[in-house]
């Protein structure tokens, strides 16, 4: 019979050479009584924690999810400090939101370890689960001994970098990951630099794995995302699916396969590779929001907002059952995901439902955070609620939702020109004239401001009556008189005559 030591280090070597089924194996010859936890013996329990993490990577390996979920909540329970068994089931996406939430308030934290060591670890594991939530503002008052203690630890940086992440500030995702470490969070350093649209730093970072990690999912996952942001769509599936062969529960390498289809108007095969997302992730709302979105494009309006719905269910949307609200209403009195509010937004505006699509553009920008902390991809959702205001006939509320969007984005060519169209609207033709001039200043190829700067510049000629239109006399100038010819020369006799002898 083999000890938990020996089964974890023979698990270990199995899985490391692609034989999950004989680690699993490796389970049998261990005793029944071993794989008990003990109440009081906690150095038994972390051995049994760590193999049963080691299980639940066989598992996982073998396509079953729900049992490695499973192995790895029992992970947990025997030994609360086993961090490892968390990050799988956080990376998996194995719970939703409210499951993780019941599982880390039912761990016995208080009878593993010292009050101290409880309240450092339940505020660990709380910033651990609100990764997708806003990130926290400054606080106003000084931080107490545990969340002091808590700052200086390289995983609090990493924690925060996701939360800046997902709330759409990269800059300072990547400064908080940097302070973590330079190979930290690889997958969400490398997707904050696409969304900055970095692609020398990317090829630089990309590069940098490879060399140190040739096995690692994550460095071939990098590169995949360079190729994928310099529009080369073929070699990033090609990288991507290297990343898949070295880690097939990869759901995020799936997101990117997706992306890249999506690029190219693939909408099915888009579809094909979120729906394998979704088996990889069945907690996280990304893959259920970016079906939305293709079936959005496909004019699936139906589909569209179940998978919206769904999407904001995952997120941990609020019960919203008034039963004479339509489908965009409930979503919109329901969903507290900022990025789902905005995508089920603009599928209601495409289909012409202009009142739904304000309320969640409204929905979120609350979400999204204070209006002075907003960070600027933000600006998109501004510029949606200014194009709802104008629909519904309300220019001047749509000028004031386009001039924050240029605001918090300066120079944006959209922007400036859906401002000159409020303004052609609110009959302040010069000054919309002058704003689509700035916005073809930044993008000469703008074809709605061309157009409008067109009909704009015909209006006003129109207006415009024979004493209005300017006139520009010619300058009066005084030339100097011509110099008067000076006297032709008379011609020399000696060079025209001509000696004719007769002789």
């Amino acid at each position: 019979m083999l000890s938990l030591l020996d089964s974890c280090t023979a698990m270990r070597a199995y899985i490391a050479s692609k034989e999950p089924s004989a680690a699993l194996g490796v389970l049998d010859e261990c005793e029944p009584a071993l794989l008990e936890p003990r109440s009081m013996d906690q150095t038994h329990n972390r051995a049994l924690a760590a193999v049963l993490v080691w299980q639940a990577r066989a598992l996982a390996a073998l396509e079953r999810r729900e049992a490695a979920a499973d192995a790895l909540t029992a992970a947990l329970r025997a030994d609360c400090a086993c961090y490892e068994a968390l990050d799988l089931l956080l990376e998996q996406h194995a719970l939703t939101p409210a499951q993780e939430s019941e599982l880390v308030d039912s761990l016995p934290i208080n009878n593993q370890m010292s009050a101290s060591e409880a309240a450092l670890l339940r505020v660990a594991y709380r910033e651990r689960l609100l990764r997708y939530a806003p990130p926290p503002d400054a606080p106003d008052e000084a931080p107490g001994p545990v969340e002091a203690c808590r700052a200086q630890c390289a995983e609090a940086a990493e924690a925060l970098g996701r939360r800046l992440a997902a709330g759409g500030r990269w800059a300072e995702a990547l400064r908080a990951l940097d302070r973590a470490g330079p190979a930290c969070c690889p997958d969400v350093r490398a997707a904050c630099l696409v969304e900055l649209r970095r692609s020398a730093e990317l090829f630089a970072f990309a590069h940098a794995l490879v060399d140190a990690y040739p096995t690692a999912w994550t460095a071939w996952y990098a590169v995949g995302c360079y190729y994928y942001l310099v529009g080369k769509s073929e070699l990033a599936r090609r990288y991507l699916g290297k990343a898949c062969g070295l880690e097939a529960g990869a759901g995020c390498v799936w997101l990117a396969y997706g992306h890249s289809f999506a690029a190219d108007n693939e909408h099915d095969q888009a579809m094909a590779a979120y729906f394998k997302a979704g088996q990889l992730m069945p907690g996280c709302y990304l893959p259920p929001l970016y079906v939305g979105v293709e079936c959005a494009l496909n004019n699936n309006v139906s589909m569209c907002e179940r998978f919206m719905a769904r999407a904001a269910a995952l997120h941990g949307a609020e019960p919203a059952d008034e039963p004479g609200a339509g489908g965009w209403e409930r979503l919109a009195r329901a969903v507290r995901s900022a990025h789902v509010a905005h995508e089920a937004g603009a599928a209601a505006y495409a289909h012409g439902q202009h009142e739904a699509a304000r309320a969640l553009w409204l929905r979120a920008l609350a979400a999204a955070g204070p209006p002075e902390r907003l960070a600027p991809c933000w600006a998109a959702t501004l510029d949606a609620l200014g194009h709802a205001a104008r629909a519904l006939g309300r220019p001047a509320e749509a000028l004031r939702w386009h001039e924050r969007a240029l605001a918090l984005r300066p120079a944006r060519a959209g922007s400036l020109a859906a401002r000159g169209l409020c303004l052609a609207l609110l009959g302040r033709e010069a000054e919309a004239a002058d704003a689509l001039h700035a916005a073809l200043a930044r993008d000469p190829d703008h074809v709605v401001a061309l157009a409008l700067l067109d009909a704009i510049v015909d209006r006003l000629d129109a207006a415009l009556t024979e004493e209005e239109i300017p006139q520009f006399p010619f300058p009066q100038l005084e030339l100097p008189p011509a110099p008067s010819p000076a006297p032709a020369a008379p011609p020399d006799g000696s060079d025209m005559s001509m000696s004719m002898s007769f002789d």
